[in-house]
């Protein structure tokens, strides 16, 4: 854990040993509550972290749920179909969905894809590194 040029603490996120971002807070505590929220998310919630990306219902079988930033914002939803695994990301305030993917491990590259799009990127790095 090192501090930035703000005075804050800086904590790598790392999962499964890939590097998904940076978090950042007041405290070393701060860091380390944040890294535990996400840990609950992705143990109690079936959440994958992926590409500076949380999607939820990922891992325990309901297959679809929230996509989140790693700091806590929602972002969206998703939902893999009945009938085979495409799935699509609605964002928030949107009916439509925006990005639709053969499987739910790529439509999680498509949604950081977006992201970027959506001139995002600047807040994946600030708030989670680069975006992978």
């Amino acid at each position: 854990m090192t501090s930035n040029e703000k005075g804050q603490f800086v904590g790598i996120l790392s999962y499964r040993g890939f590097e998904n971002g940076i978090l950042t807070g007041d405290s070393i505590a701060a860091v380390q509550q944040q890294y535990r929220i996400i840990c609950e998310l992705i143990d109690n919630e079936g959440g994958m972290l992926r590409r500076g990306t949380i999607m939820l219902g990922y891992h325990n079988d309901v297959l679809k749920g929230d996509v989140l930033l790693p700091d806590g914002e929602v972002v969206g939803c998703w939902e893999m179909e009945d009938d085979d695994d495409t799935s699509h990301f609605t964002p928030c305030g949107q009916s439509d969905p925006q990005c639709s993917a053969p499987s739910a491990w790529v439509l999680q590259d498509s949604i950081a894809s977006w992201l970027v799009s959506q001139n995002r990127e600047g807040e994946l790095i600030t708030s989670m590194g680069s975006p992978r």
